[in-house]
């Protein structure tokens, strides 16, 4: 079973939430899980969050980039779940605050070692 944990007042880094996320092909818009990157500081001060994406698609992107998550590593808020899913620090974005929609809990510190080492991959200027 998940641990369960009470979200903070503000959005936290390595927070999972889910926002308005548009269709490519219409101007509706779906609910979909997504990790906080930026930091609690700016967070509190911008009206803007810098999130990157999480799928529950486990055979998609760059498996050597992907974090894989299960409910376990998330320390869930009341009444939140999370399926298995990736985290995939290489699809960065910027995104309003007001297209926030649920705040499901924050990753575990393991797994924020991984995404870091991730992003550390990723932004490595040695190939």
């Amino acid at each position: 079973m998940s641990p369960r944990c009470e979200p903070n007042e503000d959005l936290q880094q390595w927070e999972i939430i889910t926002v308005a996320f548009p269709f490519t092909d219409s101007a509706r818009k779906k609910p979909r899980p997504v990790l906080i990157l930026s930091n609690s500081r700016f967070n509190r001060a911008s009206n803007s969050i810098v999130v990157c994406q999480i799928t529950s698609n486990l055979g998609s992107g760059f498996k050597e980039y992907n974090v894989e998550i299960t409910g376990d590593d998330v320390c869930l808020y009341e009444g939140a779940f999370i399926r298995p899913s990736l985290i995939k620090p290489y699809v960065v974005f910027s995104i309003s605050k007001r297209e926030v929609r649920t705040r499901i809990g924050m990753l575990s510190p393991e797994k924020i070692d991984e995404v870091k080492a991730s992003l550390g991959k990723l932004f490595s200027t040695g190939g």
